[in-house]
Parts: structure tokens; C-alpha cells; sequence
């Protein structure tokens, strides 16, 4: 049942991919029966890896064993300050223990170890499927479903305004354009029509969540976001950017005189140098060192009554976070 520990981020030579050994701690404290991973466990498989590989253990290795733990503890640090209470980890003082203490009541929690499990796929990461512990394709398919509604709450909370979720599937089961209009009906900026040469059955057309902050004076000039919601390895190549004035000429009559601000929410943990380009390519990006908190400020908007389409889902996605953990924790 022990998560797969990929030996190749270890290796003499090999640059040292700190998010996936932070992930791979994370996921040990997760499963555990205690609730913890010790950073040596990187040591011990990274150890049992080379004496399999090389015939005995290697000075190389050690060393890189040690700059390994500590980008993986700086990562794990980095998530903790960020993230505030949506981070359902804590690291003791020296730096030995991670423990996972989730809130069963957090839903930013959950998002994030949505996210956590979303970015270890077998598609994605060896952590997961490279285990018994992976989850079935019924699962996944859940779970791209509830990333879809963590990520209209936490486009809501992005811009302090309602959202809703326009990807198909759409939870109200409605049609693309009866959806577009119903929309509109709200921000009331352009008219929604087909026009000549759209495409005659459009799924969402690249676009899973529009979130709006309105003006009280109810005119054009306000925040409206439009979001890509990617969860596969292809994600990078979704990019919105440069689509969204072919969105406004395909489905409105009037186009809408406000900005739409592009958006890609993805449930992966990025290094500072790839987040960058991810930006420069794809527009604004929340990804798992974001989601999670947005999903815990949505909250304060949904008390408030702020609409946000979905958002009554997202206990479910806490109950699979505790239903996958009791079921791998009792399998043989």
C-alpha cells in the first residue's frame, strides 16, 4: 500500500523537483494510521532505491538525499505561510514530522487535498500510480467534476462577486446558450445571440466559470472573469488568453463593452520560475497555493448571500477526502 517513491528525483544529476517530494510527504502523513510522515522517509526509500539500482548505497546519493529533504521542508514551509488555515498540514519545529491535521469541516482543506490527489494521477505523477492506493476511474471522474466547483468558489472569491459554473457538464443540466443568457440577464452588458458560423452544439466553449463583482450602478465597467478549468497534463495548452474576443463575436449580438480578465485555475502546485511562464501564457492563474484559500474566503460570500452556483457541493468533496482516507487506511 506504500505510495510509489519515484528514485529518478534523487539521482545523481537530476534536478531536484521539490513540489513532488513535498507531494510525497503529504500524501504519506495523509494515509498514515498516525497521521504522520518523517522526512527520513525520503532517505529510507531514496536508500532502498539505490542499493536496488546501484548495488550499494552512494556518497552522491546521500548528499543529494539531504538537499532533497531540504527543498522538500522549504516547499512544505513555503504552502504552510501561504495557505493559512486551508493548509491541512503542520511541520514540528525541527523539521522531522509532518502531520496532517485535517479539518473534517474546512472545505478549503478539502480543496486542497483535492488538488493534492488531482496533481498525483497516474496521467500526472508516479506518487499515486504507482500504488494500490490511486483512486478508481469512478473517482476521478468525480473528482474533476468537484475541482470544477472548487474553482467556481474560488472565482468567486478572486474577484468578491457571484459565480457561476459554465462547463459542461453544467450542475442545472442546461443548455449552452439558455445558460449564456441567464448569465447576461444578471451582468447586462451586450445581448447574447448565435451568430453566423458559430459553432450549432458548443459544449461551454473553452469557458467553465464566469464570476462577476457588479457596480451598484447596475452599467458596463465592472470585474468579470472568465476561466479555463484544467485538470489533466494538457493543461498549459488550454489557455483562454487569446480566445475570449472570438468568444464575445461567436454569442453576442451586442458585443459586451467590458474587459473579460482571463483566467486558468488548475489544481497544481507550480515552482516560482514555471509559474511565471504559466502566467505570460495563460493569464491569471489560481492554482493549488491559491484555490484553497479562495475556497475558504468564498465562505463570508456565501453567508453573506452572495450566489455562487455550486457551492452547496462542496460538502461532498469533504465527505470523499474522508471516505478515500478511511478506505486506504483499511485496506491490507
Amino acid at each position: 500500500m506504500a505510495l510509489y517513491f519515484p528514485l529518478d528525483a534523487v539521482t545523481t544529476g537530476a534536478a531536484i523537483d521539490a513540489d513532488l517530494m513535498a507531494d510525497y510527504l503529504e500524501l504519506s502523513a495523509f494515509f498514515a494510521g498516525d497521521s504522520k510522515a518523517r522526512t527520513s522517509e525520503i532517505s529510507d526509500a531514496a536508500s532502498l532505491g539505490g542499493e536496488e539500482d546501484h548495488g550499494s548505497p552512494n556518497d552522491q546519493i546521500e548528499v543529494a538525499e539531504e538537499e532533497i529533504i531540504a527543498a522538500a521542508i522549504d516547499r512544505i514551509e513555503t504552502r504552510r505561510l501561504v495557505l493559512g488555515s486551508a493548509y491541512p498540514f503542520k511541520l514540528d519545529d525541527a523539521g522531522e514530522v509532518l502531520t496532517c491535521d485535517l479539518d473534517q469541516d474546512s472545505l478549503g482543506q478539502a480543496a486542497y487535498v483535492l488538488s493534492l490527489v488531482l496533481s498525483n494521477l497516474r496521467s500526472i505523477s508516479p506518487l499515486l500510480g504507482g500504488s494500490d492506493l490511486h483512486p478508481h476511474d469512478e473517482d476521478v471522474r468525480s473528482l474533476r467534476e468537484y475541482f470544477q466547483y472548487v474553482a467556481t468558489a474560488a472565482l468567486a472569491a478572486e474577484v468578491q462577486g457571484r459565480a457561476w459554473s459554465f462547463g459542461f457538464p453544467r450542475p442545472d443540466h442546461s443548455g449552452f446558450l439558455a445558460k449564456l443568457q441567464k448569465i447576461w440577464l444578471e451582468l447586462r452588458d451586450g445581448h447574447v445571440a448565435r451568430q453566423t458560423g458559430a459553432p450549432r452544439q458548443p459544449k461551454d466553449d473553452k469557458i467553465d466559470v464566469f464570476a462577476a463583482r457588479l457596480q451598484p450602478d447596475k452599467l458596463p465597467g465592472f470585474l468579470v472573469a472568465a476561466a479555463q478549468v484544467a485538470t489533466g497534463r494538457e493543461a498549459s495548452e488550454k489557455t483562454i488568453k487569446g480566445h475570449l474576443g472570438t468568444f464575445k463575436s461567436r454569442w453576442f449580438r451586442t458585443q459586451p463593452v467590458t474587459d473579460f480578465i482571463a483566467y486558468m485555475i488548475v489544481p497544481f502546485a507550480r515552482s516560482d520560475d514555471e509559474f511565471l511562464d504559466d502566467v505570460r501564457a495563460m493569464g491569471n492563474v489560481l492554482h493549488r497555493l491559491r484555490v484553497p484559500r479562495r475556497v475558504t474566503e468564498a465562505e463570508q460570500l456565501a453567508l453573506a448571500g452572495v450566489p455562487i452556483e455550486a457551492y452547496d457541493r462542496l460538502p461532498e468533496v469533504a465527505s470523499w477526502v474522508a471516505r478515500y482516507r478511511s478506505q486506504a487506511r483499511a485496506a491490507p
